[in-house]
Parts: C-alpha cells; sequence; structure tokens
C-alpha cells in the first residue's frame, strides 16, 4: 500500500474538520446552521450518496466473490451488533454515551476511506467487493443504526414504525433495486443524485469540525473512554475478524477486504445522526477525530498482516 495515498485521505479529513472548527469559531455557523446542515446530511445528501454507491454494472464474474463476501459480512455484522450491545458496559459509559459507543462498534468509515485503502493495496476488483460491502452498511446503518440512536433516550419499545419509512432507508431500497435489476438512472437524474451525494464526505467533516467547536481543547482528548473506543475499533476489532476468519476463507483478497474495513476508524455518520436525534454529538465528533488520528498508524499496520 502506498503510504502517500493514505496520508492524502486523512489529511483530507483534518483539513475539512478545521474548517468546519474555525467557521464555527468564526460564527459563520451557529448551532442552528450546524443543526439544519446536518438534517440535509442525513434526509438528503447521505440517501443520495447510497443509490449513486449501487449504480453498479452487474458483472457476472464477480457474482461468486460478491455473495460471498455480503455472507462473510453478514456475519461480521451481527458479531460486531452482539458485542456493540455489552462494548458500552464494558467500558462503564455513561447513560447519555451508550447509544455512541454501540453506534461506532458497528459502522465504521468504510466509504470515504474505505475505498481508497482498498484500492491502493489491490485495485478494482477491491473496490468492486468494497461496494458490496457497503451495500450492507447501508441497509444496517439506515435500520439498526437509526433505531440506536433513536431508541436510546425512551428505549426500543418507544420507537415509531415510521422511522423504517425515513429517506435513509427508503434510499437503500431504491438502490438495491437498481442495482438488481441493473438499471442505470438517465443522466438528468443520475447527475444531480452524484453532486448530491457528493456533498456527504466534505460537509459531514465541517459539521463535525463545528461541533468539536463546541468542546475546549482539553474536553476533546480528555475522555478515557474515546481511549478505550479506539483501541477496539482500531485495533482489536480487525485482528479478532482475521483471527477467525482465516481458518475459513481460502480468498486472500475477500479476507483482506473485510479486514480492512473492520480497521476504518469511526463512521463520521455518527455524529451526524447523533446531532440529528439529539445524542451527544460531541461525544460522536470526539469519538472521529480520535481514531482518524490514531488510524494513520493503525491502518497500515493491520495491511501488512493481510496484503
Amino acid at each position: 500500500m502506498e503510504f502517500g495515498t493514505l496520508f492524502y485521505q486523512v489529511l483530507t479529513l483534518f483539513v475539512l474538520i478545521l474548517v468546519g472548527w474555525t467557521v464555527r469559531r468564526l460564527g459563520i455557523f451557529s448551532d442552528e446552521v450546524t443543526a439544519g446542515v446536518s438534517r440535509f446530511l442525513v434526509n438528503v445528501a447521505l440517501p443520495a450518496l447510497v443509490i449513486d454507491s449501487m449504480q453498479l454494472p452487474f458483472d457476472p464474474a464477480l457474482a461468486r466473490e460478491g455473495g460471498a463476501i455480503a455472507l462473510i459480512g453478514g456475519v461480521y455484522f451481527i458479531a460486531a451488533i452482539a458485542f456493540a450491545l455489552v462494548f458500552p458496559r464494558l467500558i462503564r459509559a455513561r447513560a447519555d454515551e451508550r447509544a455512541i459507543f454501540s453506534f461506532l462498534i458497528i459502522f465504521a468509515n468504510t466509504g470515504f476511506m474505505g475505498y481508497p485503502v482498498v484500492n491502493a493495496i489491490w485495485g478494482e476488483q477491491a473496490v468492486f467487493l468494497a461496494a458490496i460491502y457497503n451495500l450492507l452498511f447501508s441497509l444496517l446503518l439506515f435500520t439498526v443504526g437509526v433505531l440506536i440512536m433513536s431508541g436510546s433516550g425512551s428505549g426500543w419499545r418507544g420507537i415509531s414504525p415510521r422511522v423504517l419509512l425515513s429517506p435513509g432507508i427508503v434510499s437503500v431500497g431504491i438502490g438495491l433495486s437498481l442495482f438488481f435489476l441493473s438499471v442505470d438512472l438517465p443522466e438528468v437524474i443520475g447527475g444531480p443524485v452524484t453532486m448530491l451525494g457528493g456533498l456527504t464526505t466534505p460537509l459531514s467533516m465541517i459539521v463535525i469540525g463545528a461541533l468539536l467547536a463546541r468542546l475546549e481543547i482539553r474536553a476533546i482528548f480528555g475522555n478515557l473512554r474515546v481511549y478505550l473506543y479506539a483501541g477496539v475499533r482500531l485495533l482489536l476489532l480487525p485482528l479478532a475478524t482475521l483471527a477467525v476468519l482465516r481458518p475459513f476463507v481460502d480468498d486472500p483478497l475477500i479476507l483482506g477486504v473485510i479486514v480492512i474495513m473492520a480497521a476504518m476508524p469511526g463512521a463520521t455518520n455518527a455524529a451526524l445522526f447523533a446531532e440529528e436525534y439529539g445524542v451527544n454529538p460531541e461525544l460522536a465528533s470526539q469519538s472521529v477525530f480520535i481514531t482518524t488520528l490514531f488510524c494513520i498508524a493503525t491502518i497500515p499496520l493491520i495491511a501488512a498482516l493481510v496484503a
């Protein structure tokens, strides 16, 4: 893997976070603007990105690999969800922190960072497999992810079934239908969808920076539980995934993609969803920031084990 490629991706994230921190400190972004941009991302830009990422041509030659990674990825996510239910209690997280840590155990930054990293290691075939993996990610993000965030206050029993009709979940249904039917959106629709989806990464980083601007520098680095989470997210999860899957997965490409995806830092969507549902967005931003900072050292280490 080219170190320069990884460094560029991480540096890009930090520059955008710095922009968000600066515009909030200068008063260009208020709390109301930050909340409005976050709602736009969750309800418009991110669903557009989901649909756009599923605009993939069906290739019979990759069907077997795609099916295998979908199956293995599904097993990984089931295990991650089970672990996410107990992890907050293991680190003695406060009640207002549990939903954030559960969400971040399940979901990593497998889009903006995942695609370029696997491309740098293995090339285009790995990008296709990463896209299949991210189909599962998107489906769970707007189901399990939404349920975790929306249910953290009143409990799972208080969740309205209308959550399942959120723009994000609807976008997964649309995207999957287009994918399996090999339907390409006409340019007059596909173009705007692509442009809207392209707003997700830069705007989400800016929102994270704006949310971090609410905190003092000491507070960003002062939560011990965030470091415990970072160790689990960046090292324990990928190493455990490698140890468990290696005896059963013969294809080194499939194994490598799954492990590298498990090694990504916390999903930026955590901060967006936390802001949308009013569940400790500052902690979500802290966790994303810290794991993104440390991943520049941990991802090359994990890549060396599987590449």
